[in-house]
């Protein structure tokens, strides 16, 4: 007897994750070198020239200061970035997954850059092994493949910026919460409560999760019986609790600054003049964003100027809900773009593609599901033209893709700048202020703290000499420009110019 139960515990023990891969990789041979590839191409598409490719500006400047401040000065984070609309303010959560990047780079702007490049090809990883399990090899192929080569995914993969992560948690939820209804596993709830509070202190609009969430959450308590009910309401309340700690840090901020997230937050819902519609009846806005979804997902960033490519779109979401057997996957993923859709419908303002952040990875799955309908239908037509289909579409990213574009190099132009102002101020202290329509000098102070420079703020003193960059070319006037770090340099003239790429950069000294 003790013989037997020694060899049965032997033969029971689980495989690591190193034996498991393998295992993998001997049984799916060509699945597992069309994944490496689909790898390596999302990361060549993501990391080529990263440090020329990735924006630089001062919402960029402004988060690198606070993490460098994180590391270097242990000053704690209790609230991320402002909101573009409604003045609110996210959860610190990305600066925290930024300090080690930059840690590592030694607070080069590139390290959080890169960090988010490997980030979007996590995404894509994960893109693959859900269309696997939900709609087989082929779609999990083809969902990571678009999602890899998207010029659109591959923009926002290179820059360090806290929507960009965002498809990540919500394909984390997405996938979690079908762990839950159709799985009957009540513990994947507690990582849906996970990655909601990750992606919701990336952007606000990933609120339209909760609803999306809530009701397949509302599915699985509806369809199990008392004691599955009682085993994910549990987990439930667990979740919860974590995801009110993930939280936590703004609600901190809150109460120590008089609610004023929240007043924010009750402003941007009760005065919808210029923020959001109710009623769904009277937005016109539902075609636009499906054609965005369209144009700038599926056909990279181009406008066809016909209405065929959305009735098109919408003809083959009709298809892929007929046709496919696995029904709750399909239905999971359609709801999850359609919540989107009504979301942001009523939303007035102007709908940015970073917007649908939360949902690239449902529209990359959905298209993956279409095509593998196709190819592996019994009509030798429907065959042709879905393999045109994936043709065509890889043809389109190909050509539009952002890496045949000439690199910006923000981050090199921006410390050159600094580095000429440093050379050109003789050791001495000066006075520094930026005119620009859309920027602001973040940037500029994070090379100048970073490397000791004694520029002075004007509300800290004013000094004899005032360098200004200009980033509007020569129509820019900065004797008596009205910017506050030059206006409070008081009147001055311009004794010195020089020119760095579109750059124009000023001396003034003070008049008489």
């Amino acid at each position: 007897m003790a013989k037997t139960k020694i060899k049965k515990v032997t033969t029971s023990k689980k495989k690591s994750f190193i034996e498991v891969l393998k295992s993998f990789f001997i049984a799916n041979k060509t699945e597992s070198i069309l994944l490496i590839f689909v790898t390596l191409l999302s990361l060549v598409l993501r990391l080529y020239r990263i440090d020329e490719y990735l924006t630089f500006l001062g919402d960029e400047g402004r988060d690198v200061r606070i993490v460098r401040d994180l590391i270097t000065k242990g000053n704690l984070v209790f609230i991320g970035p402002q909101t573009s609309v409604g003045n609110m303010y996210l959860g610190p959560l990305y600066y925290y997954l930024l300090a080690p990047a930059l840690f590592l780079s030694g607070l080069n702007p590139v390290g959080p850059a890169i960090a988010n490049a490997l980030i979007g090809t996590l995404t894509v990883l994960l893109t693959w092994f859900a269309g696997r399990a939900w709609f087989g090899k082929v779609a999990g192929f083809v969902s990571a493949f678009f999602l890899a080569i998207s010029p659109v995914a591959i923009i926002y993969s290179r820059s360090s910026w806290n929507p960009n992560p965002a498809p990540l948690f919500a394909l984390i939820c997405a996938y979690s919460i079908y762990q839950v209804w159709q799985n009957q596993k009540p513990k994947w709830i507690v990582v849906t409560a996970i990655s909601l509070a990750a992606a919701l202190q990336m952007h606000y609009l990933c609120l339209l999760l909760i609803p999306f969430l809530g009701l397949f959450w509302f599915l699985s308590l509806r369809s199990q019986n008392k004691l599955q009910k009682s085993a994910l309401l549990r987990s439930s309340a667990l979740g919860f609790l974590i995801f009110l700690l993930i939280m936590s840090p703004l609600v901190l901020f809150d109460l120590k600054h008089e609610g004023m997230n929240f007043k924010a937050f009750k402003s941007f819902f009760t005065d919808r003049q210029t923020t959001i519609n109710l009623n769904p009846a009277k937005s016109d806005r539902f075609l636009p964003v499906l054609e965005t979804i369209n144009t700038d997902l599926y056909l990279a960033r181009q406008d066809l100027d016909s209405v065929w490519p959305l009735i098109i779109f919408i003809c083959l979401v009709f298809f892929a809900l007929v046709a496919n057997k696995n029904k709750s996957a399909t239905y999971l993923t359609v709801i999850w773009i359609a919540i989107a859709v009504l979301g942001l419908g009523v939303y007035k303002q102007h709908v940015y593609i970073h917007y649908l952040g939360f949902i690239y990875p449902a529209v990359f799955l959905l298209l993956g599901l279409i095509i593998s309908l196709g190819v592996t239908h019994k009509s030798a037509i429907v065959k042709f033209l879905s393999l045109s289909l994936f043709v065509y579409l890889t043809f389109l990213n190909a050509k539009f893709s952002p890496l045949w574009q000439q690199p910006n190099r923000q981050m090199q132009i921006t410390e050159n700048a600094v580095d000429l102002i440093i050379k050109e101020s003789d050791g001495k202290p000066f006075n520094f202020g930026l005119i620009a329509k859309q920027n602001y000098d973040e940037s500029y102070r994070y090379f100048f703290e970073n490397k000791k420079a004694k520029m002075i703020r004007g509300e800290a003193g004013v000094t004899d000499q005032l360098f200004v960059i200009c980033e509007d070319g020569d129509k820019c006037q900065p004797e008596g420009n009205p910017a506050y770090q030059i206006a409070i340099f008081g009147p001055a003239k311009v004794i010195k110019t020089w020119q760095i790429n579109h750059l124009k950069i000023y001396l003034l000294k003070k008049t008489p």
